[in-house]
């Protein structure tokens, strides 16, 4: 797990960005590479010593697939909208190396976060083995039949954790609106900005759906199964919506404070030459009282109805996928039958 020192031994990158840099454009694509490799050497291990082959490590290598791409999928996104055309293969692939660039202190830290992600599945897979009512030693003491689920369980964690940890320290943090770009009287390019997170959900929910119609009939219909699971996708979902609009809304935030604050002694001023009888001043004190109460209610967050309904449509992407799942299952079972 070495990552290569760039010039100056102040950067690197780690492994998980460089397998994903090496890949071919489309993104797309080598998701999908990714996930064919893993799932041939899951096949090959499972054929070869002659063991079952589940659903759910099919999953897990769609995760890792999409993990491994998600931060050149959104790097790609801000080059496309900043560079268009204009730049060629090799310089948008430089670019994108620059931008997955890390300082080395914090990818040895992450160090830490993937092993807490590690210990984050190996958790998940007692509670579950709880909520089925199984043995909690089951996976570990029948170690040879689940060696390569576990395996990928583990890997995931890990990938999780570190992005997770890449993710709150800023590295992945796509450039946002600065103060210098707020009007507040017209804030709507700054608002699209804020509403940037309704594409990083919709990726989410559409993985989560193809991975939870191959999960959640092996983890079992209880209700004590399928909350947290629920829980734990809306809640994901909801951050990854919320994580530019707090952006947007923390500049917003600071420039209104700054306008306000240059507002007061303008409007002190023309009330103390009002109330002196100065008639040439009452235009300009109404006009100065209007524009601060236009100032006091400007929207901080980005969002509006139709992102919120947006939001709440994609978030049924996994919902019918897992009733859908769970309703052929039935028919079939019944033709079967």
């Amino acid at each position: 797990m070495s990552e290569p020192v760039t010039e100056g031994g102040k950067k690197g990158l780690t492994w998980e960005n460089r397998l994903a840099l090496w890949l071919p454009r489309p993104l797309l694509f080598g998701a999908f590479l990714i996930a064919v490799c893993l799932s041939a050497a899951y096949l090959s291990f499972q054929w070869f010593f002659d063991l079952r082959v589940e659903d759910s490590p099919f999953a897990h290598v769609l995760f890792i697939a999409s993990l491994l791409m998600t931060p050149r999928y959104f790097l790609a996104a801000v080059d496309q909208q900043q560079n268009g055309l204009e730049v060629s293969r090799s310089g948008r692939h430089e670019q994108e190396v620059q931008a997955l660039q890390l300082p080395l202190d914090p990818i040895r830290r992450s160090r830490f976060a993937g092993a807490a992600g590690v210990l984050v599945m190996v958790g998940i897979v007692e509670v579950l083995m709880v909520a089925q009512g199984r043995d909690l030693l089951g996976p570990w003491i029948r170690l040879h039949n689940n060696s390569a689920e576990l395996i990928l369980t583990l890997l995931l964690g890990w990938i999780i954790g570190r992005n997770i940890y890449f993710r709150f320290e800023g590295f992945y943090d796509t450039p946002g609106p600065q103060r210098s770009d707020i009007d507040l009287l017209n804030l709507e390019h700054v608002y699209v900005y804020g509403r940037g997170g309704l594409r990083g959900a919709l990726v989410w929910f559409i993985v989560v759906a193809i991975g939870g119609f191959l999960i959640l009939p092996g983890l079992g219909s209880g209700l004590w199964v399928i909350l947290p699971v629920f829980a734990f996708i809306f809640g994901v979902g909801f951050l990854i919506l919320l994580s530019p609009a707090r952006k947007v809304r923390s500049v917003i935030r600071d420039v209104k404070r700054e306008e306000l604050a240059r507002l007061e002694p303008l409007l002190r001023r023309a009330r103390d030459a009002t109330l002196t009888g100065d008639v040439s001043s009452q235009g300009r004190l109404t006009d100065l009282v209007t524009y601060k109460t236009q100032v006091e209610a400007t929207r901080e967050w980005s969002f509006d109805s139709s992102t919120l309904l947006r939001f709440g449509l994609y978030l049924l992407i996994p919902v019918a996928s897992m009733v859908g799942g769970a309703l052929v299952e039935r028919v079939v079972d019944m033709v079967l039958d």
